[in-house]
């Protein structure tokens, strides 16, 4: 998708062959382009003057009064319409130029292109082909090989394809966590799970209007088709807004435990301060958290508490701004939160021997898009019966069972509440967020569950410690 705000406006970049050269220059400064088209009163292209054709007619001599076009070639390399950025390219490198006209075939200039913009278009066009070659996914993949795919492709989304390259449904990490949820068989095929009539757009799209469609239905991505329903790009949210601001979002750390079932590391050194590596376990959490936008960091601390401050101080060092509230005595895992001021807006609050690879954002997106008052990350987690399992009617045997697995949902302390679920939480008394879930379902409160398929360490035992510095040794943390 070509950019027209990158489309030069050829009235600035032309000029008429009779006109001065002291007019030239005058153009050509104000152009900024290093050239100028040559073009008669129909519009054609007659010539190409360039800073250098001034330069040199200066050191001959010439009068400013005399016509531009004495001085301009006026055997010009020139591009025909259509041509793409790639064409554009190699015949700029070919003759070693940075300016090439582009005529129609009446010779009419239709466009003047720029090295330096065409390098960049031709850059956008091949990581165009790459992302779609990322993206495309045929319906029959196993929702697990979509998965692989689309944590590769970092897109937050695929898009199902025919055959013929034909698109036929749009698969978001979403329907995915959704779908895991359900207990789906991660062996089904994607296009099982997948929208199957998804938001696009027909070739060619001015970026506004992307990004009107975009905001209009309240997603991220928008696939582009032709005119055959062939997907031909794959828009995101944030290629139309380069620097488009993450979610202002904060977060809390509970850092206030006592870490017992890590004595005797934990004796004098609080659990969040254990060295995973080189650091402690609580700057590897606060760097994820900058990693996804996060800046705006509260700490709940209460066993020794200083080490903690004395470590980090205001967070300037560590790309966050840290405050923090301290337990007299301890809150549990929720009660601590009253001690900050109400946030404005969804907060996420994880423990401080978590260590996982969740996408914040895309957490918070799922949290907004089930309109939930608190969203918990959950873990699946198989467990495995070491026998076999026998179902009896009183004495008679109805059925035998080897060695069954049986999976659960476990909490994997880290949630995303909004500020009504903070309103809940009594001050100054214990209260821990298993609590607090059970008050929001007792008044029909919508609290949802993301499964987090990233890594997850809960560095709470001595095998977990052990199995996070393997980790980082192997630079996988």
């Amino acid at each position: 998708m070509t950019d027209p705000s990158k489309k030069i406006d050829l009235a600035t970049v032309t000029c008429s062959p009779s006109a001065s050269i002291r007019v030239a220059v005058e153009a050509l400064d104000a152009a900024g382009t290093g050239a100028l088209a040559l073009c008669d009163s129909e519009g054609k292209l007659v010539g190409v003057l360039s800073d250098g054709d001034l330069r040199r007619a200066l050191l001959q001599k010439h009068s400013l009064e005399d016509a531009c076009i004495a001085v301009a070639s006026r055997t010009p390399i020139i591009g025909r319409s259509p041509i793409s950025p790639g064409n554009a390219l190699r015949v700029m490198n070919e003759f070693d130029i940075h300016q090439l006209p582009v005529v129609d075939d009446r010779g009419i200039l239709v466009d003047f292109l720029l090295r330096k913009d065409v390098v960049e278009e031709y850059q956008l066009a091949v990581e165009s082909r790459e992302r779609l070659r990322k993206v495309c996914v045929g319906p029959q993949t196993s929702i697990a090989d979509a998965l692989a795919q689309l944590n590769d492709a970092g897109t937050g989304a695929l898009v199902l394809c025919d055959d013929e390259g034909k698109l036929c449904g749009l698969l978001a990490d979403g329907d995915i966590r959704r779908a895991v949820i359900r207990r789906v068989p991660l062996t089904d095929p994607c296009g099982s799970i997948a929208t199957q009539n998804p938001v696009r757009a027909s070739e060619p799209i001015t970026p506004s209007d992307a990004l009107h469609m975009m905001n209009e239905h309240d997603i991220h991505q928008l696939p582009l088709v032709d005119g055959e329903g062939r997907i031909v790009e794959f828009l995101l949210r944030k290629d139309l807004i380069p620097n488009m601001p993450q979610d202002d979002m904060q977060a809390v750390v509970m850092a206030g435990g006592y870490g017992k079932r890590l004595l005797p590391l934990t004796e004098k050194v609080p659990k969040p301060m254990l060295p995973v590596g080189e650091r402690p376990l609580l700057e590897l959490i606060i760097q994820q958290l900058r990693k996804a936008g996060i800046h705006d960091v509260n700490l709940t601390t209460h066993y020794l508490p200083e080490s903690i401050s004395g470590h980090f101080g205001n967070g300037e060092h560590f790309g966050v701004r840290l405050n923090y509230s301290r337990e007299e005595n301890p809150l549990g895992t929720a009660g601590g939160l009253r001690l900050m001021p109400r946030p404005q807006g969804p907060f996420l609050v994880i423990n401080g021997d978590i260590l996982t690879g969740v996408p914040f954002q895309q957490m918070l997106q799922y949290h907004r898009a089930h309109r939930a008052m608190l969203t918990v990350g959950v873990r699946k987690y198989d467990l495995q019966v070491p026998f076999g399992v026998v179902d009896c009617d009183d004495v008679r045997i109805t059925r035998i069972e080897e060695k069954p697995c049986h999976s659960y949902f476990i909490n994997a302390g880290t949630y995303l509440l909004d500020p009504a679920a903070w309103d809940r939480i009594p001050e100054g008394s214990r209260f821990d967020m298993t609590d607090l879930i059970r008050v929001l379902l007792e008044a029909g409160e919508t609290v949802v569950g993301f499964p987090i398929m990233e890594y997850w360490i809960d560095v709470g035992r001595h095998e977990d410690y052990m199995k996070a510095q393997e980790l980082v040794l192997k630079g996988e943390l």
